[in-house]
């Protein structure tokens, strides 16, 4: 620190010319200044200033010695405003590994409203299935994952969220004109459905055996996204997550609630040998607020 301390003095002294303007620059006395500039010549074992009628003039060696003193001066400011930012969640950078449909409907909204005011915060958006994506948080490749699917894994901690679910179908549809519906009232009607290894078309497929409702397949899909755009072309009714299908009500396509109620659950990962940064933290807590109006009222708990 008193090394520190002393190029501060010798930078101020050159900047303006004077002991009375660096102790000015520098809040501190005048003869600290001269009593640092004395310190730093001894320890540098080189004459910096030439002393005349009461005046200190920078030597050449001085002139030379000023421009890595003053970049270092310089490197170490940005340093102390960088670890400010970081402190106030204004700089860093977040690598987000997620579903490809989750990229194109919530995902981005908060991503822009985040990062609307931390210009030094910079973020990388990767998507592949819940099985890469579980495979890279494990890695620690990732600091936040978003997935479906998810069946634990030793290097992974995660919080579960349920999504509400509702039938969207195209606005010209007969069974647009109910305010609920039931898998009785879809007993045999076209479906777009989630591919049949996903666990919600295991659910879907249990609620229509229930009822004693025949499931219609004639569309099978791994994105709510695509179901969302088949149905408003009247290719079918799909029961999808309300997030995706927010994206496309009033574009064609209506969204009523489902009965019985399937929660389509989402999983947030996090590499569990990574410490969370402030900066990830303020992007968690403000990615799960995002998630409240379209979440199920479960509490949302870290396993």
């Amino acid at each position: 620190m008193n090394r520190l301390r002393q190029l501060e003095a010798f930078r101020a002294v050159i900047l303006t010319g004077g002991v009375t303007p660096a102790a000015s620059m520098l809040n501190i006395s005048q003869p600290a200044v001269s009593r640092l500039i004395a310190s730093l010549e001894k320890a540098l074992s080189i004459p910096l200033f030439d002393r005349r009628q009461g005046r200190l003039y920078p030597t050449s060696e001085a002139e030379f010695l000023f421009g890595e003193v003053d970049r270092a001066i310089a490197n170490l400011d940005h340093i102390s405003q960088l670890a400010a930012d970081i402190r106030n969640q204004k700089a860093g950078h977040l690598r987000i590994a997620c579903l490809p449909g989750f990229a194109t409907s919530l995902l981005p909204k908060v991503v822009a409203e985040f990062l609307a005011d931390r210009p030094d915060v910079t973020m990388s958006i990767q998507t592949r299935s819940s099985a890469r994506v579980r495979e890279w948080i494990a890695a620690q490749q990732y600091d936040i994952g978003i997935a479906d699917e998810f069946e634990g894994h030793s290097a992974v901690n995660h919080e579960p969220v349920n999504i509400r679910t509702v039938c969207a179908l195209s606005t010209r549809h007969p069974l647009a004109r109910q305010s609920v519906i039931t898998a009785r009232d879809l007993d045999g009607v076209p479906m777009i459905i989630q591919d049949r290894q996903n666990r919600f078309y295991h659910a879907t497929k249990a609620a229509f055996d229930s009822a004693g409702a025949v499931l219609n397949h004639r569309v099978e899909v791994r994105q709510f996204a695509t179901a969302c755009i088949l149905a408003e072309r009247e290719v079918g009714i799909a029961i999808v997550s309300s997030i995706d299908a927010a994206e496309y009500v009033g574009k064609g396509l209506v969204t009523r609630p489902f009965e019985p109620q399937l929660p389509f659950r989402l999983d947030i990962l996090y590499p569990k040998y990574h410490p969370r940064s402030l900066l990830m933290q303020e992007f968690i807590d403000s990615f799960q607020k995002s998630l409240r109006p379209f979440a199920l009222p479960d509490p949302i708990s870290e396993i």
